[in-house]
């Protein structure tokens, strides 16, 4: 299925690596060119490179996503290699592991700052331009502690909520000038990241990082993990110009890990 992206730009936070690059790759695939963006800048150029490969335009941007600064570069760059913008794809942020009793004023400024104020930062900058595109499309990506309840998943479900109640008030605010907003919420993915962050779930809990992987599997309805492209290519669907009539909806891609109705 031709998806119509062909030609469109499209800037993604947070997508030198993991979910964010895999949704970079399956636009690029497409023929949508892509701005990325990272802190790394060896493997950000890495990723550029592999994306131009696909005969597309790439760039790739190195700033920081938890200040209203950086959301702004990142912005004012994509424009101006690309001369306009179709698409922002949302996609910053991780778990930082802690508790009420541990966490400190100064990690919560930096969960909130990067995982929900980069989301409200880049939708700022990136809006007068997207009003100019006859396709103006935003996908946020939060993780499914802000759906489905995961103990021990604080300094997640607290922005993963937020952005889902943030993208139901854009959809309104925005559904005036045809810009859809759209959230997807990716369940446990096979992601580089994953690696040490499984380790330490499990060493919380006392057990095998496998026993720990195993347990999520069992969980799904699937019986297994996510693998990028499948959260990239959901992505790239929400996006495309075949999807639009969906708008301030949240779009579960969890094999099932969800499982209330």
């Amino acid at each position: 299925m031709d998806l119509g992206l062909k030609g469109k730009n499209a800037a993604i936070t947070g997508s030198s690596q993991g979910i964010g690059n895999a949704i970079a790759d399956s636009l690029a695939q497409e023929g949508c060119n892509v701005a990325i963006s990272g802190r790394d800048q060896e493997r950000l150029d890495q990723a550029v490179k592999n994306l131009m490969a696909k005969g597309i335009k790439a760039i790739g941007v190195n700033c920081d996503l938890s200040s209203d600064e950086g959301c702004k570069k990142f912005i004012s760059e994509t424009v101006e290699k690309f001369g306009g913008l179709d698409i922002l794809v949302n996609n910053v942020g991780g778990m930082i592991p802690g508790t009420l009793d541990n966490m400190t004023e100064e990690l919560w400024n930096t969960v909130l700052n990067t995982n929900l104020m980069s989301y409200v930062h880049t939708t700022k900058f990136a809006v007068p331009h997207l009003k100019k595109s006859s396709e103006g499309r935003i996908l946020n990506v939060s993780g499914v502690t802000g759906k489905q309840l995961l103990p021990g998943a604080l300094t997640t479900t607290i922005p993963n909520t937020a952005i889902i109640g943030f993208t139901k008030i854009m959809a309104a605010e925005l559904g005036g000038d045809g810009i859809t907003v759209n959230n997807i919420c990716p369940g446990f993915t096979n992601t580089e990241s994953w690696g040490p962050r499984a380790e330490k779930m499990a060493e919380v809990r006392g057990i095998t990082s496998d026993q720990m992987r195993d347990g999520v599997s069992a969980q799904t309805l699937l019986g297994r993990w996510a693998e990028p492209k499948e959260i990239g290519d959901a992505a790239a669907f929400i996006v495309s110009a075949k999807n639009s009539y969906m708008t301030g909806t949240t779009v579960e891609v969890c094999g099932g890990f969800a499982k209330y109705i």
